[in-house]
């Protein structure tokens, strides 16, 4: 049962992250998401337009270092951290891209 708590933590810990970043992606891409490949007559995207984005690939790169880290050879409770982490990433990752992806083209094209 340890482990499976464990487990339930490091998945816990990444999803806490991941979901308000989500859903800051979400209202970014309905305010400015623009797609226009041959007119070209898009407004100029804000600064901030790419900041959910580099935090997620950010956040990712760290989960999965300190997943790495907490991996190594000290127990049952640290392995089922590590795996807990690393389902989480994935998991957190994929919520990312379906509200990404449903703030830019709208949830009537995504489901």
């Amino acid at each position: 049962m340890g482990q499976l708590k464990a487990l339930g933590k490091g998945l816990s810990l990444s999803l806490m992250v991941y979901a308000p970043l989500s859903v800051i992606s979400y209202f970014n891409e309905v305010y400015n998401g623009c797609f226009e490949l041959i007119v070209g007559s898009c407004p100029q995207l804000p600064f901030y337009y790419h900041m959910p984005r580099l935090a997620a690939l950010f956040l990712t790169l760290t989960l999965l270092r300190y997943a790495w880290e907490e991996g190594g050879d000290h127990g049952s409770h640290e392995r089922g951290f590590s795996k807990g982490l690393i389902l989480g990433t994935i998991l957190g990752v994929l919520t990312f891209l379906v509200f990404s992806l449903g703030g830019f083209w709208g949830w009537e094209h995504l489901l």
